[in-house]
């Protein structure tokens, strides 16, 4: 399975959050257009759908403060 996000998350922080999760996914980031002068990241995430839900989950509350 794949999923493509696209976010303002730097990419280095999308590495922590990957090995915090624990998550078996293989991710490739690339830039993608800026929004308003913010720079964004175009993040493809490739894995099984619990995995990549695993990682997804764990990305939200990291950004979400939980």
């Amino acid at each position: 399975m794949r999923r493509k996000l696209i976010t303002v998350i730097p990419p280095e922080e999308i590495l922590k959050i990957k090995e915090s999760s624990k998550a078996r996914v293989d991710i490739k980031i690339r830039e993608a257009d800026a929004y308003f002068g913010m720079p964004r990241w175009e993040i493809i995430i490739d894995g099984s759908n619990e995995e990549i839900e695993k990682f997804v989950n764990v990305l939200m509350k990291s950004r979400a403060g939980g």
